[in-house]
């Protein structure tokens, strides 16, 4: 009996083998065949551990499984070493822009305060924002209303300009009727280090014609602090008679 090349090492029989010698060399390849039967049947993982389509197999330990049964629709599979798995299904993180507030624009102004330090990013959308007079919208920071920033208007194309707030240099124009939308942009809003920069962008009707207005502004605020409240006005002591504002954070 000799030892030909097999996947496992198997001793098998040759066609030189007498057959009387058979018998024995049957039972000594069936008995390595049934060991290494064995030793794979251990080592498999039964597909009855898992009970339901979604179902996850995951280790718990060195040369042990479980399972982990599907999550709920929309849900994604997070690490977490506190669990027997060191996973588990949890919500898909936030991306993108959150909501952090949103309101209805009247009087002399509107602050948002208690601002979230949470994102890297501020993004306000100011939509139909009505004065009772002509005027441009203004934002000011944490209450600032002092010579602290410098806006720099392209619709103009000079220098820039100092200002008691952060402007839409061209907002809504139109004082009696018409639509509008203006957004700024504040960017890491919340380091302590660095002085904070935003823009602005703005499309509106000019009360003079039936024609619209867009307009891009630089801004810069003069202070290293978190951005913690914003307030919005017109700046030439207008009072909104009509619109909202919606405060997203960015990731």
């Amino acid at each position: 009996m000799a030892n030909p090349t097999t996947n496992y090492g198997f001793v098998l029989p040759t066609p030189t083998d007498l057959v009387t010698d058979l018998p024995a060399d049957f039972d000594v390849a069936l008995q390595g065949v049934d060991t290494q039967m064995l030793t794979n049947a251990n080592a498999a993982i039964a597909k009855t551990i898992v009970d339901a389509k979604g179902d996850i197999i995951a280790a718990t330990g060195a040369d042990a499984v479980s399972r982990l049964a599907v999550g709920a629709n929309d849900t994604v599979l997070t690490a977490d070493s506190t669990t027997a798995t060191g996973l588990k299904w949890a919500a898909a993180a936030a991306g993108g822009m959150t909501e952090l507030a949103t309101g209805s624009m009247s009087g002399a102004s509107v602050t948002i305060s208690s601002i979230s330090g949470s994102y890297k990013n501020l993004q306000l959308v100011i939509r139909n924002a009505l004065p009772s007079a002509q005027d441009s919208v203004g934002v000011r920071f944490n209450s600032d209303s002092g010579t602290n920033y410098l806006n720099y208007d392209t619709s103009l194309g000079g220098s820039g300009t100092d200002y008691n707030s952060t402007r839409a240099k061209a907002a809504s124009d139109q004082h009696t009727s018409g639509t509008n939308l203006i957004t700024f942009n504040v960017f890491d809003y919340a380091n302590t280090t660095t002085r904070k920069v935003s823009d602005s962008l703005s499309i509106t009707q000019n009360n003079a014609a039936p024609t619209f207005n867009l307009a891009s502004t630089r801004n810069s605020w003069n202070n290293v602090a978190a951005i913690t409240a914003i307030t919005m006005f017109w700046a030439s002591a207008a009072t909104f008679t009509a619109g909202t504002y919606i405060l997203y954070g960015v990731k």
